[in-house]
């Protein structure tokens, strides 16, 4: 049976993180995973997209290159305890799910599909996993390079990837399919607000609907309450 390989889209309220947690309840429902086991492994490009959705970045679990300091990352082949752990802990792996993926590069689709090669030792795209590709292509883009629909340029192919000829992963590979069903029946104001958000075409009606959202917080420069201080440093954590 040929793996799955899909983009899941939809404008915001539309249920995709609902959808997430649902597929992997289901897988764990089917092949109970063990302590330690990874078997629907979900992602995001950044910390703070992993964290809400309870999973962890594409760079920490699958090892990928990071890029610093705007500059692009190149590949490399991880070392053999490096590929042992992780085979260790994917090797019944069933399904990955890359949440937020318009803030993903080509280049990082590209990695997470050599890398997959290289720990399940076949040539076929991504190492002929199921996975799943879910979030909004008119939301951020990547902060460093080119968004994943985008074809790989014949220079980053030859000096990151030492390949010949450039590659459109996303176009080969991914099917597609739309979510459009407002799951926050109740509020169908915060929904138009947000889909005119991402289409860059705020109504007056928007503005004045954030406008009334803004407002001051009064804070004194020596904060003394320890649990403040620590629930700030918290949320400064997760904005990194």
């Amino acid at each position: 049976m040929k793996p799955l390989r899909m983009f899941i889209s939809g404008v915001g309220g539309t249920g995709k993180s609902f959808f997430i947690e649902a597929i992997k309840c289901q897988v764990d429902d089917i092949w109970h995973p063990k302590s330690g086991e990874i078997m629907c492994a979900i992602v995001a490009p950044t910390g703070v997209a992993a964290f809400n959705v309870g999973g962890l970045t594409i760079h920490r679990l699958f090892q990928l290159p990071i890029e610093h300091e705007g500059k692009t990352a190149g590949y490399w082949a991880l070392n053999k305890e490096a590929q042992r752990r992780i085979k260790m802990a994917l090797k019944n792996l069933k399904i990955i799910i890359v949440d937020e993926v318009s803030m993903a590069s080509n280049l990082n689709l590209a990695y997470l599909h050599m890398h997959l090669e290289d720990k399940f030792g076949t040539d076929e795209w991504f190492g002929s996993k199921n996975i799943l590709f879910v979030g909004d292509l008119l939301q951020l883009p990547p902060v460093n390079g080119r968004p994943v629909f985008n074809k790989i340029s014949n220079k980053l192919v030859k000096t990151r990837l030492g390949a010949a000829n450039a590659v459109n992963i996303w176009k080969e590979t991914v099917e597609y399919d739309k979510q459009t069903i407002n799951e926050r029946q109740g509020d169908e104001t915060f929904f138009k607000m947000l889909d005119s958000v991402r289409h860059g075409c705020l109504t007056d009606e928007s503005i004045d609907t954030l406008k009334s959202c803004v407002f001051k917080v009064q804070y004194k420069k020596n904060i003394r309450n320890s649990k403040v201080k620590e629930q700030i440093l918290q949320f400064a954590y997760f904005l990194r």
